[in-house]
């Protein structure tokens, strides 16, 4: 009898150990995790303004035309130590805007706010 009560013992504190250790795992992999979702809610005045960004105004990305609800996965990594994120709105007619983060401003202004809000009133070119 006292063999199968300290069998039942260990499987406790095994399922126990168990379980601790998968709380901590997940604990490390989301504190290590460095992919954040980040809200962009744009729009222009006119609206139809083609929208792309880019970080460190190396490879521009397409986002869409105005307005814009999107949600983008970025890496934490790509947005240290100074680089900077750009968003630019052009449209046919208009002298293109744009406006810019450091990295580690984005993350914050998506944290606080909920989303990254940007409304550039367009200015007509004179051609």
């Amino acid at each position: 009898m006292e063999i199968i009560s300290n069998r039942l013992k260990a499987q406790r504190v095994m399922k126990r150990a168990g379980s601790v250790l998968g709380i901590l795992s997940l604990m490390i992999l989301t504190s290590c995790s460095s992919k954040q979702p980040i809200s962009f809610n744009i729009h222009t005045e006119p609206e139809g303004a083609h929208i792309i960004y880019s970080i460190d105004d190396f490879d521009w990305t397409y986002l869409g035309i105005t307005p814009i609800k999107a949600v983008k996965i970025m890496s934490e990594e790509r947005l240290q130590d100074g680089q900077t994120f750009t968003l630019k709105a052009m449209r046919c007619g208009y002298v293109d805007q744009s406006r810019q983060w450091l990295g580690e401003d984005l993350f914050d202004e998506n944290e606080d706010k909920g989303m990254i809000l940007w409304t550039p009133r367009l200015i007509r070119s004179i051609e």
